[in-house]
């Protein structure tokens, strides 16, 4: 299996020190960028399998970065944040974050969510379940070709968008609530990215619903969560 690279872009030298030998202990290699253009830089020549992103960086945040390269890459992104604040994270999810941890942290959980992001971006690529396809009302999904269309016009799509699209639409007619999705797509129960469903939700809907306040695919079961019509 060929060695996976992990950029970690953070200011604090004694953070990137940390983690790279975390990283390292763990067979993964560390690539090092310690604000956010040289982040942007190195991606772009490396390639990375999973990039980790302090959100507070000098020349250019973490988010920023995080927008910019979701219209690159759709490897999976983790933030750092020294901040624990529901804002925060939400709005890192919602533009194309994959997960978050707060600082300070233990070097076992973020090596733990850096394992499970990998894992949940190896099964979407290598998968080898049968149903790989899905076609509903004009909306269209390749599941092993990562591809969406709505109406015969492709849908950009973040990782964890097509991901909860398809648990959706593979599991149609079936009621998710906010903690089963988290659990299918992260592996794990956390109360912070539970409360950021309905934001990925909801930027969802605005990519492949009509109308996205009266919805004809992912539909709203009150008090529950949401199932695929």
């Amino acid at each position: 299996m060929a060695e996976k690279r992990i950029l970690v872009a953070d200011d604090d030298p004694h953070i990137r020190r940390l983690i790279a030998e975390l990283l390292m202990a763990e067979g993964f290699k560390a690539l090092m960028a310690e604000d956010g253009e040289e982040a942007m830089r190195v991606c772009r020549e490396e390639h990375p399998d999973l990039m980790i992103l302090d959100i507070i960086m000098p020349k250019m945040d973490g988010m920023e970065v995080c927008r910019r390269l979701r219209d690159e890459t759709a490897a999976p992104i983790v933030f750092l944040t020294a901040k624990d604040d529901i804002t925060d994270l939400v709005s890192g999810l919602a533009i194309g974050g994959d997960d978050y941890i707060t600082k300070p942290f233990k070097g076992a959980e973020l090596i733990a969510r850096i394992k499970a992001a990998l894992r949940r971006a190896d099964m979407v690529r290598d998968s080898t379940e049968k149903e790989e396809y899905v076609s509903i009302g004009g909306l269209e999904i390749d599941r092993k070709r990562r591809e969406i269309s709505l109406d015969g016009k492709p849908v950009d799509l973040t990782q964890t968008e097509f991901d909860l699209l398809w648990l959706l639409a593979s599991h149609r007619g079936t009621v998710f609530s906010r903690k089963d999705i988290v659990r299918e797509l992260w592996g794990y129960e956390d109360p912070g990215i539970s409360r950021t469903i309905d934001t990925h939700v909801a930027r969802l809907r605005k990519k492949i619903e009509t109308d996205s306040s009266s919805p004809e695919f992912i539909k709203t079961v009150t008090g529950v969560g949401y199932k695929f019509f």
